[in-house]
């Protein structure tokens, strides 16, 4: 079923200065200490509408995934760091379709009830505490991803959720999961675009994102940029499960502080509507989302 793939399909979506005195051009860039750890929290609610032979089902899912950066090393010439991105908590819940009623913090003993929320349950277990070695730029872009060996392994024994985050899937998410900036200043108005693309069990998805540089947000001192992403996904041939995105509108906002270079906020709504066939079965899906990226320190 398609929502064995939703953790997965839910997180990618997850996709994105204090100066004084403005200037006419800005540099916007990420900068980095040795032995500093920055702590993001990640806040997701969703709520998805299925029609499954006329009936109309609903559910409605609320995470939240505490994480943190931890600062290796930084090239002295360069400014570009290793790191390690580790997931510390996650805390869900979900009412209604065929999770039924689910409640789960990592930090916590109690398991799920039902099969679907045991198995999402024992996924964010394995995760939970995984250091994913990360080497990002200045610009944000990320070169080189490695995933714990332990973690590949026990992925493999969770089952149709463990398996849908194989190794190639987990470096594609965490590869694209910090915003992108350009090498040059920016002046108002300035645009660029950023492509994001990880293959699923089901198949191609393809985050295609419009990015302005709005200036200098003259209360907070961060520089603004706004967000547009356009969502497609590409079937895969031969997959149990068969995807058609009828429909993708989006818009968000990034707080960049470029005196100490990092994202101080991001926020994003997303609506998408699909169509989705599985084994003889055509269920016809709305997803409407808020995702929210805050520093915590």
């Amino acid at each position: 079923m398609f929502v064995r793939c939703l953790p997965v399909f839910s997180s990618i979506l997850m996709l994105v200065s204090s100066a004084s005195v403005v200037s006419a051009q800005d540099q916007l860039a990420w900068k980095f200490t040795s032995g500093e750890s920055l702590n993001y929290i990640v806040k997701q609610n969703m709520e998805m509408t299925m029609d499954v032979a006329s009936k109309k089902q609903s559910i409605a899912m609320k995470q939240t995934m505490d994480m943190r950066w931890k600062i290796a090393e930084v090239d002295a010439r360069t400014g570009d760091a290793d790191m390690s991105q580790t997931i510390d908590r996650v805390q869900m819940t979900s009412q209604g379709g065929p999770f039924g009623s689910v409640e789960f913090d990592s930090a916590g003993d109690e398991i799920p009830e039902t099969p679907l929320g045991k198995s999402m349950a024992e996924v964010f277990r394995k995760i939970i505490g995984q250091e994913f070695g990360v080497h990002m730029k200045t610009t944000g872009k990320i070169d080189e991803v490695t995933v714990p060996q332990s973690l590949i392994d026990a992925l493999k024994k969770a089952g149709a959720a463990g398996n849908a985050l194989d190794e190639a899937t987990l470096k594609q998410m965490m590869t694209q999961s910090a915003i992108t900036l350009p090498e040059q200043k920016l002046n108002p108005g300035h645009a660029w675009e950023s492509v994001q693309q990880v293959e699923l069990p089901f198949g191609t998805m393809m985050v295609k994102s419009q990015l302005t540089y709005q200036g200098i947000d003259s209360k907070s001192g961060y520089a603004k940029i706004a967000m547009i992403p356009v969502i497609s996904v590409t079937p895969k041939q031969g997959a149990s499960v068969n995807l058609t995105l009828t429909k993708s509108e989006g818009v968000g906002l990034v707080l960049f502080d470029g005196v100490k270079g990092r994202i101080a906020k991001s926020d994003l709504e997303l609506t998408m509507q699909m169509q989705v066939k599985s084994f003889g079965q055509v269920i016809d899906q709305t997803i409407q989302q808020t995702t929210s990226m805050t520093l915590a320190n």
